[in-house]
């Protein structure tokens, strides 16, 4: 029969009027904030992964720490040795290092530069030969010989010489020292004095070499500033040629300070131009001011400052007094001092005469000077002009000559340091601490191997641990299960170890004061609060895939009942891989499948009794060809009806859901439907698609038994009530009697 044809299944829930007492689940029981996923990083959640896959994590750190252990007891001891140089941009007492490539360049350039230059092939091949190192002489790193394992050649003396070069670098470590001018130099081998050797031969031919360079680079600079000398002297020697022959051929001559001779004339006719005009200014404006003197005033403007004019006024002035003071004018005294006076009047008249005469000669003789200067002045500044053109020519070439001059003396310069810096013998790199032979080995270390391995052994399995839990989709406590499935855990079943499963299905009656006992009675509880009407009569339990437990909980379940002194019936629908008759040790030629297949089941009892008082059972019976046929007719509703009547509770052991459309079928029947849930083995897709099948199928699913939960599977789990009294031996609770042929 095909499990979607769930419309042709049998029902007796619409028949059956106590089913309304039955509480349904729903979809709103559990909160849709149950089922969202909580946001960041959940601290607690990472503890119970790195909980629950502690033995992954510390079985990979503990292989990792081996691991170590091997590798580093299977490497042969390595020794360093350590030398220190001391590296200054300059040699000692000079300010500036002319050889120095790297003068512009910082100091952090300048020291990665040597470093580098420590590292070179060229340093490292002058060593090699210096000392005849070979293969066997530069041990190789754990990378190296990997390497070497899969096939890469080893290097060899005679053949390949980057290898050897190659594995020398590998050993060597260059770096320098913090806040000074100091590199150290550290190389490792197997053999300490060789390591010395080594360090040595380094630190020596790196000082030794950089002095060469010194040299060579001197050598180099002399031959080059000498052909720029020769090659500048012959262009200042052109350049003074077309000089001189451009002044020849324009009649240009200048003095040592670049003037030429027609612009020093104009400028010295400039010059006398101007005194001339400011002597013809004052000439002209003395003689126009005697010309305003009134006629009748001998004495002019002229003759103010003549000295001997000025005596004869005083003369006359004097006699005039004289004169005066005479009251008889008519005497011969009087007479001969107006004469007198007459006499010096006249004399000052002609003077004045003579002077202003003179006046207007030094005044024409000043304006003709001012013109004879100016037409001499034009005509100098016309030819001065004439030549400004071809002067400016001469400039461009003379400074070609001072460039070229320039150049010339800058090389000269450069030339006499470079001879000064090549005699030179100081080098700017000097040897520190030599190298001593190590006594100690540097490595393997097992402490820092053994710690290394144990963190990368504990980062691996943190990390496959988390890939795991990844990976790993089952189910492993309530709080997933309920979020997952939206049904309430009726129970959790511990994980009992070292038990058989026969003593497991029988613990409710052979240790009663187990843990698992103590879960069981836990899910009968659940179950009598699971509906309005007490505890569901007939009670159906499956799982989503084989070997969940279902068959240990439908035995202990229906044992538990009986302890109570209920009228228990379990039948055994599992008829496809029965286990019930082999737990109880029942035979199995009559059981459920006999029933099922009677032609007339009315007077035929098929349940047999057990070793437990109260509980009847039904085996399955042979195997049936169709067992969905079976189950489907309507003799397994008549079977349930009937045993409604005489029992109190009917316990139904089907078989999973997943693939057949038995457990269907039951879960349709049955008025309620347990799924047993293995923690840490089912998966969430397993188990939501078993869910949906039976809601297709309508049946009623009151909830789910998580089995075998432990604290592998969940650390949160805690077992220790349930061992409240450890050490108290218990009665059993059950009275067990043997069974014989006739019960």
């Amino acid at each position: 029969m095909n499990s979607d044809s769930r419309n042709n299944l049998p029902t007796r829930l619409p028949q059956d009027d106590n089913t309304s007492n039955l509480l349904n689940h729903p979809s709103n029981v559990y909160p849709e904030e149950l089922l969202e996923q909580s946001g960041g990083l959940d601290l607690k959640e990472f503890i119970t992964v790195l909980s629950r896959r502690k033995k992954l994590v510390i079985n990979t750190a503990f292989t990792t720490m081996l691991l170590a252990l091997l590798v580093t007891l299977m490497m042969p001891p390595t020794y360093r040795a350590y030398s220190t140089l001391k590296i200054e941009r300059y040699t000692a007492g000079s300010n500036v290092d002319i050889l120095n490539a790297e003068v512009s360049r910082s100091d952090r350039d300048f020291f990665e530069t040597q470093i580098q230059l420590i590292q070179s092939k060229t340093l490292a091949r002058r060593v090699i030969d210096q000392l005849k190192i070979d293969a066997k002489d530069t041990p190789t790193s754990l990378t190296a010989k990997i390497k070497q394992f899969f096939g890469a050649k080893p290097a060899s003396k005679e053949g390949n010489n980057d290898q050897i070069e190659r594995l020398f670098l590998e050993n060597l470590t260059v770096r320098p020292i913090n806040n000074s001018q100091l590199l150290s130099i550290s190389y490792e081998s197997s053999d300490p004095q060789l390591a010395a050797d080594i360090n040595n031969a380094i630190a020596k031919t790196f000082v030794r070499q950089n002095l060469e360079r010194r040299f060579d680079t001197a050598a180099s600079s002399k031959n080059y500033v000498a052909e720029n000398i020769e090659v500048t002297r012959k262009s200042l020697e052109t350049a003074e040629a077309e000089l001189n022959d451009y002044a020849r051929e324009h009649g240009i001559v200048q003095d040592a300070d670049g003037q030429s001779a027609s612009s020093y004339t104009l400028k010295k006719h400039a010059e006398e131009l101007v005194i001339a005009k400011n002597d013809r200014i004052e000439a002209e404006a003395t003689y126009k001011l005697a010309l305003k003197s009134p006629e009748n005033n001998s004495v002019s403007v002229g003759t103010i400052n003549d000295p001997y004019i000025l005596s004869l006024k005083k003369a006359a002035a004097r006699l005039e007094t004289q004169y005066q003071k005479i009251s008889n004018k008519s005497t011969r005294k009087a007479k001969q001092l107006r004469k007198q006076i007459d006499n010096l009047r006249e004399q000052v008249s002609t003077e004045g005469t003579s002077i202003n005469s003179a006046l207007k000669a030094g005044f024409l003789a000043a304006k003709e000077k001012e013109n004879m200067l100016r037409a001499q002045y034009e005509k100098l500044k016309n030819n001065t002009l004439n030549l400004q053109g071809k002067n400016t020519k001469y400039n461009r070439l003379k400074r070609v000559v001072e460039i070229n001059q320039l150049a010339y003396d800058k090389q000269l310069e450069l030339l006499m340091a470079v001879n000064i810096a090549g005699k030179v013998g100081t080098n700017n790199i000097s040897i520190i601490d030599k190298a001593g032979v190590p006594s100690n080995k540097f490595k393997p270390s097992l402490k820092t191997n053994l710690a290394f391995g144990l963190l990368l052994g504990l980062l691996l399995g943190m990390g496959i641990a988390f890939l795991r839990e990844f990976i790993d989709d089952s189910i492993k406590d309530t709080s997933s299960l309920e979020k997952l499935s939206g049904l309430p855990v009726l129970a959790q079943l511990p994980e009992v170890e070292s038990v058989t499963p026969k003593k497991l299905a029988l613990q409710m009656a052979l240790e009663p004061r187990s843990m698992l006992s103590e879960s069981i009675r836990s899910l009968r509880t659940s179950l009598r609060f699971s509906t309005r009407s007490g505890a569901p009569q007939s009670i159906f339990i499956t799982s989503s895939a084989p070997a969940e437990g279902k068959s240990t909980i439908a035995l202990n379940l229906a044992t538990a009942y009986a302890q109570t002194g209920s009228n228990v019936l379990l039948i055994d629908a599992d008829l496809r891989n029965p286990s019930i008759h082999k737990l109880l040790e029942l035979e199995n030629r009559d059981g459920l499948t006999n029933y099922l297949a009677s032609e007339n089941p009315d007077n035929k009892d098929i349940s047999h009794h057990c070793m437990i008082n109260n509980l009847k059972v039904i085996t399955s019976g042979p195997i049936p060809p169709d067992p969905v046929e079976l189950l489907s007719g309507n003799k397994m509703i008549e079977l349930l009806e009937t045993a409604a009547k005489q029992y109190d509770h009917i316990v139904i052991d089907g078989p999973p859901i997943l693939g057949l459309a038995d457990s269907l079928v039951l879960s349709n029947l049955a008025d309620a439907t347990i799924v047993a849930v293995e923690a840490g083995k089912t998966r969430k897709a397993t188990l939501l698609d078993g869910l949906k099948r039976l809601e297709r199928a309508n049946a009623n699913i009151i909830g789910s038994v998580l089995t075998r939960i432990s604290k592998s599977v969940n650390p949160d789990y805690n077992q220790g009530y349930y061992a409240y009294s450890p050490n108290v031996k218990t009665e059993k609770i059950a009275r067990l009697r043997p069974l014989t042929k006739n019960s």
